[in-house]
């Protein structure tokens, strides 16, 4: 069993929550828009389309570099490179509850958290 500590580590980051979330959702997802659909594109930026793009893509590039690997190296997610898809993993029922209670209380719950 992971420990707390351990989960809420992994719960910490933006991107990586509302992966998880999408994943209590649906079993699998096409990357990187099914991250991006829970509020990366809809932050307001003051530069225009170029900060937007570039904003955009190092938010894909961390995706790919950073937050993927970590997940999947905790088995909460399946990562199938190739076909550019995620699927929960081994111990995603293990941070589930967790994220159920977030899903379950989103009224409750600061928008910039979900």
């Amino acid at each position: 069993m992971m420990g707390a500590s351990k989960v809420f580590g992994l719960l910490a980051d933006d991107r990586r929550r509302r992966l998880l979330l999408v994943l209590c959702e649906k079993e699998s997802v096409s990357l990187p828009d099914a991250v991006r659909t829970r509020g990366d594109t809809a932050r307001p930026s003051t530069g225009g389309d170029r900060d937007r793009s570039g904003s955009r893509r190092r938010a894909t590039v961390r995706l790919y570099h950073a937050d993927l690997p970590k997940l999947a190296a905790a088995d909460l997610i399946e990562w199938d490179r190739d076909a550019e898809t995620v699927s929960r993993g081994s111990r995603f029922e293990e941070v589930e509850p967790m994220l159920d209670v977030l899903g379950d209380n989103a009224a409750q719950v600061p928008q910039e958290i979900l």
